[in-house]
């Protein structure tokens, strides 16, 4: 069931677990073990520098139901969001509507992206351009999807929180946008509201929920009933758009730098 074997070039911990590669990370002062599970990775044990490697399997035995159900999940998400590639033709998600990929030769010197109703455009410069620039994938553009995204996302998340804040008569202190893989906003106790970028993916109903939502902790900082009836004044529907978020939460992974 445990194979052991030692990475000395990496100074890694390693060994396989049932039908899974395990990593081991140690840290000093550590008195926990725990596990991390992440799709198409090892998992990741955070253990002390004294946690015998037996421990840390029988840890991981206590734990193998919900191993095995978590990466049965992510087996289940990646069956219904397949990776993107980029490249011509395939379907990119902005503002809640599909765009395909269009690849169009630019005179600029640095490749860009730019967008239409229909398409996503990636404008390839005419010195980098070769007779398979319409059937070979990009995998560079990354770079440029993403700060085309981030860009547009800053635009139009500040409109809307603009447009929210004068209809809620709420203002934040400050606002931060970041790229966060499981918050979507959050809203401190000194008014500083942050945003994930990445909600520009979503029809605009899920970014107005979100807004307001963060909007709705300068007044209340908890999800009492009160905070709930402020949300509900203003976005009628939440509890519709909450579930869509959850389902299409991973309609923005194509946007991870480490895919």
């Amino acid at each position: 069931m445990v194979k052991s074997f030692s990475d000395l070039m990496s100074g890694k911990e390693t060994f396989l677990f049932s039908k899974w590669p395990v990593e081991v990370h140690r840290r000093p002062f550590r008195r926990s073990v725990s596990i991390y599970l992440y799709p198409n990775k090892p998992i990741k044990v955070m253990a002390s520098k004294s946690t015998s490697q037996k421990m840390i399997v029988d840890f991981l035995m206590v734990k193998k139901d919900w191993i095995e159900k978590t990466f049965d999940k992510f087996s289940e998400i990646a069956e219904k969001f397949p990776e993107k590639k980029i490249k011509a033709y395939e379907d990119f998600p902005f503002l809640g509507k599909d765009r395909k990929l269009k690849v169009v030769i630019t005179l600029h010197k640095k490749p860009f992206v730019s967008v239409t109703d229909d398409h996503l455009l990636l404008h390839i410069p005419r010195n980098e351009w070769s007779a398979n620039s319409l059937i070979e994938e990009h995998p560079t553009a990354l770079k440029e999807i993403r700060h085309f995204y981030k860009r547009e996302a800053v635009n139009f998340l500040n409109e809307r929180l603009t447009f929210w804040s004068e209809q809620m008569n709420l203002r934040p202190s400050q606002v931060k946008y970041r790229e966060q893989r499981t918050r979507w906003g959050s809203c401190s106790s000194k008014g500083i509201i942050n945003l994930n970028w990445r909600l520009i993916v979503f029809p605009q109903e899920i970014i107005d929920y979100v807004i307001v939502h963060e909007l709705a902790h300068l007044q209340h900082m908890d999800h009492s009933n009160r905070f709930w009836s402020l949300v509900e004044r203003y976005i009628e529907n939440y509890k519709d758009i909450m579930k869509s978020l959850k389902e299409s939460q991973y309609l923005v992974e194509f946007l991870s730098e480490n895919q």
